[in-house]
């Protein structure tokens, strides 16, 4: 067998040719396209012609990208994830990567063809329903959607159904997470103050007062609320992916907790489950909740997830303050509670965070004064100051 190494030069790349000969002698030819540098191509060449030696490669056959993907990986992989993290792939696979490129062979896919999908998805990847936002994905989405490419292709590789994993010769965009917005204190207090007549004044309190995921508090059970001792314990999660809602348990240990929550959020949760039970009163039969949830539509029904968070950016814009993202409201607690005194060890916990190291992450930047307070503790310590 024979190979050889070739550049790209359109796209800057380069990519090898394998001479293969079948069973009845006729000749064919393998390319693998995509690799940065000539060493590269040259390394994975060697490999191939080794493999084929051995007899461990083994050809693909013309499955497509979303056949593979669809009716292969996601079902074998499916009994090991989360239901929400499954559905979360199937979407990622279905909007973003099927339309664009499902139609490609399994085997033609290369780091070229990915760095094109994740240009477009950042330019013009939204999906009608959320053009409002840009007609571009963000980077963080982008670099998620490769990060469910790499795990597919490895699985790929691992199945003998490919060669190598066209993500490793791929540029996801760099980049942080969207910037995280939050209210001050006083912020916080006057959006409570403003939706004091709305139905779920409470449930405002409660988000604003605990740090609560959407999730979290959509998934809150009145048996996981304990009025008389004042605590909460969250069990539970309810996720929209797509048009599933999804509820399951929170996705760590840590996640699954029991909190204090304030006297007012007490008190305003006490109005609310007697005016619930009202509702539930009035419409007798037709009453739609079987789990008893603490946040729950005039009918029993279970609020949309989307259209909670909508409800919130209603709220908000008639409040006239600064436009956030309903999980914003929850670095909003955050950073009043830390600017208040309360420890980091202690907000990691409230918050459900895998790790402080996370909470130290997330808002180091509203800690500016630790520093220079460490700084002025140093010369007491030793006596100078």
């Amino acid at each position: 067998m024979s190979g050889s190494v070739k550049q790209d030069k359109a796209r800057g790349t380069w990519y090898f040719v394998a001479d293969l000969r079948s069973a009845d002698g006729k000749r064919r030819q393998y390319r693998r396209r995509g690799f940065k540098t000539k060493k590269a191509a040259t390394e994975a060449l060697a490999t191939f012609i080794a493999d084929q030696a051995r007899g461990t490669f083994h050809r693909t056959s013309k499955v497509t990208l979303s056949q593979f993907l669809l009716d292969e990986w996601l079902p074998a992989k499916r009994s090991t994830l989360r239901p929400s993290t499954a559905a979360a792939y199937e979407q990622i696979i279905r909007t973003y990567v099927g339309p664009r490129m499902g139609a490609t062979s399994l085997a033609e896919i290369d780091g070229a063809m990915l760095n094109a999908l994740y240009g477009t998805l950042l330019t013009d990847g939204r999906t009608e329903t959320r053009r409002h936002l840009g007609p571009g994905l963000s980077s963080k989405t982008v670099r998620n959607i490769h990060g469910v490419l790499t795990k597919a292709f490895h699985d790929a590789v691992r199945w003998n159904r490919i060669l190598r994993n066209p993500c490793h010769a791929a540029d996801p965009p760099k980049g942080g997470s969207p910037e995280m917005k939050a209210w001050s204190g006083k912020q916080l207090g006057d959006f409570i103050r403003s939706v004091a007549d709305h139905r779920w004044v409470a449930i405002w309190t409660l988000m604003a007062t605990t740090g609560l995921r959407r999730g979290e508090a959509l998934g809150l059970r009145w048996t996981d609320v304990d009025l008389t001792t004042g605590k909460i314990t969250i069990r539970s999660t309810r996720i929209r992916f797509g048009q599933t809602v999804d509820t399951s348990t929170p996705k760590t240990a840590k996640g699954n907790r029991t909190i204090s929550i304030s006297p007012s959020t007490v008190t305003g949760l006490r109005a609310w489950r007697s005016a619930q039970a009202t509702e539930r009163l009035l419409i007798g039969g037709g009453w739609l909740d079987t789990e008893g949830l603490v946040i729950t539509n005039a009918d029993g029904s279970a609020p949309n997830p989307e259209a909670f968070s909508n409800l919130f950016r209603t709220l908000s814009k008639r409040a006239g303050l600064p436009l956030i993202r309903l999980h914003d409201l929850r670095h909003s607690y955050a950073t009043a509670a830390l600017a208040s005194g309360v420890p980091v060890k202690v907000l990691s916990q409230r918050l459900g965070h895998a790790d402080i190291a996370i909470t130290l992450k997330t808002y180091a930047h509203v800690m500016p004064g630790d520093d220079e307070d460490a700084a002025r503790r140093a010369d007491v310590v030793l006596g100078l100051g």
